[in-house]
């Protein structure tokens, strides 16, 4: 056991990064669910952000960030059977950048319209709307000449967000094909069966 513990929810594409890694590298991740109240307690506890997914390693250090975990993960467990992120590889940075950035305006878009807010009632809206589709149609040119053989954080990320955009409904991507053929070259992979949230 590796005597990690992971803060989140099984809906958060953030979380699910993490724990699709723990999977592939073999490690025993106690996810503290932070839907609860009593998870809820815990994580703001532990983090000043109140912000999934926290990572508490089996030392007991904390990750506050899915991006320095994954990192971590990578670094003190693996990569194998991943394919590591090199620092030095701007195309998988920037791609990993932009599909942060179109996640990030779909989740502004979908609490704001839990809110009672919609695109015609608030400007900004309609601009997470148009970073969204913009990001999309940039990451699928990116995957277009992109024919990479081991999973790494890039296609973790880029299943986990494109599997949320399903579970919300809050994007529609069968327009973007190169996109829709990675997830389906990825999706049915253990990793991602085990994690797929369910509502």
């Amino acid at each position: 056991m590796s005597g990690l513990v992971l803060y989140g929810s099984r809906t958060s594409p953030f979380v699910r990064r993490v724990r699709v890694v723990g999977i592939e590298l073999g490690l025993d991740l106690h996810l503290v669910d932070t839907t609860t109240e009593e998870g809820q307690a815990r994580l703001r506890q532990g983090s000043p952000r109140w912000k999934v997914p926290v990572l508490e390693t089996h030392d007991g250090g904390i990750i506050f960030d899915s991006h320095v975990a994954t990192d971590f993960l990578l670094h003190t467990y693996g990569p194998d059977p991943m394919r590591a992120m090199e620092p030095t590889d701007l195309r998988e940075r920037n791609v990993m950048t932009v599909i942060d950035g179109a996640l990030e305006s779909l989740i502004n878009v979908m609490y704001l319209g839990r809110d009672g807010l919609g695109p015609g009632q608030s400007s900004y809206l309609v601009k997470q709307r148009e970073r969204a589709s913009a990001a999309m149609a940039w990451l699928d040119e990116a995957w277009s000449t992109t024919h990479d053989t081991h999973l790494g954080l890039t296609e973790v990320a880029l299943v986990t967000t494109l599997e949320w955009m399903t579970l919300r409904s809050a994007y529609d991507y069968s327009g973007h094909p190169h996109l829709v053929a990675q997830l389906r070259r990825w999706c049915e992979r253990p990793s991602f069966v085990a994690t797929r949230p369910e509502l």
